[in-house]
């Protein structure tokens, strides 16, 4: 597939992108949109025209975006020798019958360029196939626990861009896959980004690092929960949500003390069986803290039809597989299927498991909010006594915000509710009376929580005792859910 170049012949290569104007910000503006070529989209005709004049970019742009073979006499001149000998020598174009021809898609991603098959795989069928940075390695990029790691892990790499972003926080990486095109692949965008602290093992799971142990682990593995294996990058030979399943148990064994293992996944709502049920066993054992995010749930006529849209481009076969789609999952009887994130930390003691549906589209920096929101399940533990939890001093975080919902009547508005919300992480909010959201503006950090929860009922005139048995429930839930911090 691909050919590794020398250091310094792929700093030369990615420099001479950069100079092209081959850049993200670029490419953006150049085309009108940045959309990948796609049949379903139609789009190829008018990437075509965006790119008809004869110029260094556009002769890039058809060869690495749109993935068309270009006369080598017509676009003659148009690219220095020298560079066109390393596109050859890396494998990036191969000269066929006077044409040449790409032999990878370049993107971009997080500063990187990154080289993937082109879309035009899925329509091939090519089973190891090496997909493009996509929008689920980018979610989990974003949520990525990315302070310093002596040593961090990259299962399923596929192209590698998850072991790119985290070759920025890390002494060293380690990326894994079981498709030899992606070790390949994820080994030649190391170098072409003059990247040098990652190493890349073929191997199926955690068989390429046995012994090994790791302060940070991402996976964003072959995940889909379908009947078919026809892609390596998506599919995978075990039933229904088996491989996720594995993944959790085996990776803690894989995890340095106060390490995290992070993971995309789906896994199915059995009848008769809650799906936090379903999760919470996988966890059981795992010596783990934990923290399960649920996102989008799909049922699994919707489920089968997305899927066949995605990895199918023949409408001709739709009946039959959606067929074997449904077949597969009735007599498995699965009722629903869930997709979302595992954060899993390494801790010696009890560990606490919080498994919920979270707000879609969360905001700001994710990582430092998964890092917070672990934190804060520390203080509950080390101030398990409510002597000890009001003895702290407690302070509103930064991101909190009081809003009011107001509704019209007789001509006036008139306040309906008041909401604490987050605006940065998930968009947690909780519903607060006046007088609490007034004892909740005096945690400023300067005073024991006692003390603000005695100033509270004196002037609520109210019950002390009372008071503090219902503030302290409030400082707790409210610790927990980030919406305080500083304690």
């Amino acid at each position: 597939m691909l050919n590794q170049l020398s250091a310094e012949n792929s700093v030369r290569l990615r420099a001479f992108f950069d100079e092209a104007g081959y850049t993200e910000s670029n490419l953006r503006k150049h085309l009108g949109a940045a959309e990948l070529p796609s049949s379903q989209l139609r789009n190829r005709p008018r990437l075509f025209d965006r790119t008809s004049a004869a110029t260094q970019l556009n002769t890039l742009l058809r060869w690495f975006w749109i993935g068309s073979a270009q006369d080598a006499q017509q676009i003659a001149g148009l690219i220095p020798d020298d560079f066109l000998a390393l596109l050859l020598e890396s494998g990036l174009l191969a000269a066929e019958a006077g044409m040449l021809a790409p032999r990878a898609m370049l993107l971009h991603f997080d500063g990187f360029l990154v080289a993937s098959d082109h879309p035009t795989a899925i329509e091939n069928k090519q089973a190891e196939m090496v997909l493009w940075p996509n929008p689920t390695s980018k979610f989990l990029s974003r949520f990525a626990v990315s302070r310093h790691s002596r040593a961090t892990l990259d299962l399923g790499t596929g192209s590698g861009i998850l072991s790119l972003m985290a070759s920025r926080f890390s002494d060293a990486v380690v990326a894994t896959d079981l498709n030899p095109r992606a070790v390949e692949c994820a080994r030649f965008n190391a170098r072409l980004n003059g990247i040098d602290n990652i190493e890349v093992f073929g191997g199926d799971c955690f068989a390429p690092v046995a012994g090994r142990c790791f302060d940070l682990i991402l996976s964003n593995p072959p995940f889909f929960i379908t009947p078919q294996t026809d892609y390596m990058f998506c599919d995978n030979p075990m039933d229904l949500d088996g491989l996720c399943r594995r993944l959790v148990k085996e990776g803690p064994a894989h995890l340095n003390e106060g390490g995290y293992m992070q993971m995309l996944c789906e896994w199915a709502q059995i009848k008769g069986q809650p799906w936090e049920e379903r999760v919470a066993e996988w966890l059981q054992g795992t010596g783990c803290d934990a923290w399960v995010m649920k996102g989008l749930t799909q049922n699994p006529e919707e489920y089968a039809q997305h899927r066949i849209r995605e990895t199918s481009q023949d409408t001709s076969e739709d009946a039959a597989n959606y067929e074997l789609y449904m077949s597969y999952y009735r007599r498995r009887q699965v009722e629903a299927i869930h997709d979302g994130l595992f954060v899993m930390r390494r801790r010696t003691g009890q560990n606490f498991v919080r498994i919920e549906e979270v707000p879609p589209t969360p905001s700001g920096n994710l990582g430092e909010m998964v890092l917070s929101t672990f934190a804060a399940h520390d203080v509950l533990r080390e101030n398990n006594t409510d002597e000890k939890l009001l003895a702290l001093s407690p302070r509103l975080a930064d991101h909190v915000r009081l809003e009011q919902v107001c509704f019209a009547s007789d001509s006036q508005w008139k306040a309906e509710t008041l909401n604490l919300r987050l605006t940065s992480g998930f968009a947690f909010h909780v519903t607060v009376q006046p007088l609490v959201a007034e004892f909740l503006i005096s945690l400023d950090g300067t005073r024991t929580a006692e003390t603000a929860i005695r100033d509270f009922a004196a002037k609520a005139n109210a019950p002390v005792e009372k008071v503090l048995i219902e503030c302290i429930s409030m400082v707790r839930k409210l610790i927990e859910r980030g919406f305080i911090a500083g304690v």
